[in-house]
Parts: C-alpha cells; sequence; structure tokens
C-alpha cells in the first residue's frame, strides 16, 4: 500500500512540474555555433544540446525583437524549446547582455556580484 501511495504521489509531481512547465524544456548557456535552422548552446553545466529553429520560433533580446541572424556565438541565452519526436524545437530565444542572472559559470557555482 505505502509503494502504491509513494508512486501515486510521484506521477501528481511529475505531472505537475511538466504543466508548470507548459511542457516546456529549458537551454541555457552559451551559443557555440549557429547554422540556418539549428543553434548548439554549451549549457551551463558544459554539455552541448543542439535545439532547432523554426519559422515559429520568436527571438529577443532584452525587450528588443530580434532575428536568428543577429544571434552570435558567445551569446549567452535561453532557449524554451519544445520535445517533437527527439529533437528540441525552440519556441521562444532570449539573448541576455553577458552573464544573465541565474546563470552558473563551470565550476557549478553561481556568479557572485563584484
Amino acid at each position: 500500500m505505502k509503494k502504491l501511495i509513494a508512486s501515486f504521489f510521484t506521477i501528481v509531481l511529475m505531472v505537475s512540474s511538466a504543466y508548470a512547465h507548459n511542457g516546456m524544456e529549458h537551454v541555457m548557456g552559451t551559443v557555440a555555433s549557429i547554422t540556418d535552422n539549428a543553434i548548439t548552446v554549451t549549457t551551463t553545466d558544459g554539455k552541448t544540446q543542439t535545439v532547432t529553429a523554426t519559422a515559429d520560433t520568436k527571438y529577443s533580446k532584452m525587450d528588443t525583437v530580434i532575428a536568428l541572424k543577429d544571434l552570435k556565438v558567445g551569446d549567452h541565452v535561453v532557449i524554451h524549446a519544445i520535445k517533437k519526436d527527439g529533437k528540441l524545437l525552440a519556441a521562444t530565444v532570449q539573448v541576455g547582455m553577458g552573464k544573465m542572472a541565474g546563470m552558473m559559470d563551470g565550476s557549478g557555482a553561481s556568479p557572485q556580484p563584484k
């Protein structure tokens, strides 16, 4: 009985977590490369993740609307993506000015103000 209750609560937590993010996955890090239809990001944990850009992808830098062509290698980004057929499809790409609040450095520690 305890296993059944624990399983139920685990499922509820997983569903509520997915609902809270609207089914989106978040990729945060530094742009490593850009093609006509994909952005490869070195994530905050040092791994690389490629996200496919679509005609529906929205881009912004601070409060300004930009385009894929405005992205540069080295830009710090947060990408909100939907997973479809094993690929991440970018819904939004937000570009920051330098390291964004909450981004971690390679050591796993949040950057400290100077």
